[in-house]
């Protein structure tokens, strides 16, 4: 296994969308900040040059890491003459994008993988719109999810077509709930961009979070006192008629008061039965919305040096599965995200945590 110094020097490649060099230069060590269900801008400062452009790729790469994304905008750097400071996302977050959705996927023949490749290759790749089609991408599905479904419904009933955001609606939740990741893998010399679609990682992790090598750790669980684990459904057309459904510890929700989750933290809502439909379907459907979680509910962060024998930071890629050992609990959970620079923060699950709400709950 190797050992690096903790701020290797990274070649930084400019590209544009044809995959023609624009410009090659050395950095010294860099922080990248990655998130799969949040997209984030990274920074870095180049030498300026008139030809790099907002929507070029670029590539940081050294012996131990490979960063790759585009452009999304270039601002002269006014303190330091002669340079630029380059904003840019991972090629991910091209499809950051609504697209139309066909409802009747969920629950049928096709598989998850092969949904997004789908989306991907109608969007992106065989659009008719040529300008919209990214050059030399391509998709390769690597499993196979069936009877999947996010209780995507249709904006209109009958039509069985949604307009989503690709990126929130299908991507982050294919990973959080079915380890169903987008691997994107460039290849300039051959003009290329490919997406692997599928579960990639079969080995779980095991780290003992307790242990001194683990510099700092927080573990947030789902269960909050925010938690719907009872909710009341009423008939619209009387208001009178209800369905009630419970939630039970193995995250299971149905309509027995048995071997459930308390203390009660419970909601109310309506829904209005349409012809053709029953009450009870539709109060199904409530149910599901509210209480479908994915399958990582939680919020795990540790950071650790970028060359720690015992975790080994360098070995777990997005998708992985971890098992988290601490006070004596194991935890299970995904790698989701990373930040790096001269130590690594690893993190996994699928919460995120909006500091502004927090802060107005009183949390701090």
């Amino acid at each position: 296994m190797r050992r690096r110094s903790n701020m290797q020097p990274f070649n930084i490649e400019i590209f544009d969308p044809s995959f023609n060099l624009i410009q090659h230069y050395n950095s010294g060590g860099i922080e990248y900040k990655f998130d799969y269900l949040s997209t984030i801008e990274n920074t870095i400062l180049i030498e300026f040059n008139e030809n790099v452009e907002k929507g070029d790729y670029i590539r940081l790469v050294n012996d131990s890491y490979e960063y790759f994304g585009y452009i999304t905008a270039i601002q002269v750097n006014e303190s330091i003459q002669g340079f630029s400071e380059i904003r840019f996302k991972p090629f991910i977050s091209q499809f950051d994008e609504p697209i139309l959705f066909d409802t009747t996927l969920q629950g049928s023949q096709t598989s998850l993988e092969q949904a997004i490749a789908d989306i991907i290759t109608g969007y992106w790749i065989n659009n008719s719109d040529t300008s919209q089609n990214i050059l030399g991408l391509e998709v390769e599905i690597i499993s196979v999810t069936s009877s999947w479904g996010f209780h995507i419904t249709s904006d209109q009933k009958g039509l069985n077509k949604a307009i989503i955001n690709f990126m929130s609606s299908i991507i982050r939740r294919a990973l959080t709930k079915y380890q169903v990741g987008l691997y994107v893998i460039p290849d300039f010399q051959a003009k290329k961009i490919k997406v692997q679609i599928g579960k990639k990682y079969s080995i779980t992790y095991y780290i003992e979070a307790d242990l001194p090598n683990v510099i700092e750790k927080s573990i947030i669980m789902n269960e909050t006192t925010d938690d719907i684990n009872k909710l009341v459904i009423y008939n619209q057309a009387d208001l009178a008629t209800n369905i009630i459904y419970y939630k039970h510890p193995d995250g299971s929700y149905d309509t027995n008061n048995t071997n459930r989750l308390v203390p009660v933290f419970y909601g109310i809502t309506s829904v209005a039965v349409n012809e053709g439909d029953t009450f009870a379907s539709v109060a199904k459907d409530a149910a599901d919305k509210q209480f479908d979680v994915d399958s990582f509910n939680n919020l795990i962060e540790l950071t650790v040096q970028n060359d720690d024998e015992l975790v080994n930071p360098d070995r777990i890629a997005i998708g992985h599965a971890v098992n988290v050992i601490s006070n004596g609990t194991s935890y299970n959970s995904i790698l989701t995200g990373f930040e790096r620079g001269i130590k690594t923060k690893l993190i996994f699950g699928s919460i995120r945590l909006d500091l502004t709400q927090i802060l107005k709950k009183g949390g701090f």
